[in-house]
């Protein structure tokens, strides 16, 4: 989530992004921070939104992503997601 350290992981024996040429050019970011990253916990998250933190500092709103938005492969379930995040990160599930 926002705040987290970015890293690769991977949802069973798949790393994120390797669906497909699109995600993985999502997720790289080069040249800029990518909306759709790997959170600490190892979840999939996406960008949806931005806050203004305490501080004034601003602050990305991320959310579980369960499928690839490009190819539409399921990435990960809600129950992975709980299971890795102990059921706090705006996962319903009926997502």
């Amino acid at each position: 989530m926002a705040g987290d350290e970015t890293i690769q992981a991977t949802s069973g024996t798949d790393s994120f992004g390797s669906c497909c040429e699109d995600l993985e050019e999502a997720m790289s970011g080069s040249e800029f921070d990518p909306l759709i990253t790997v959170g600490s916990n190892g979840v999939l998250y996406m960008s949806v939104g931005q806050i203004e933190l305490e501080d004034g500092e601003p602050g990305l709103v991320d959310h579980p992503m369960f499928f690839c938005p490009f190819c539409g492969t399921e990435l990960q379930t809600v129950e992975e997601v709980h299971a890795k995040t102990g059921g706090n990160n705006g996962a319903d599930n009926g997502a």
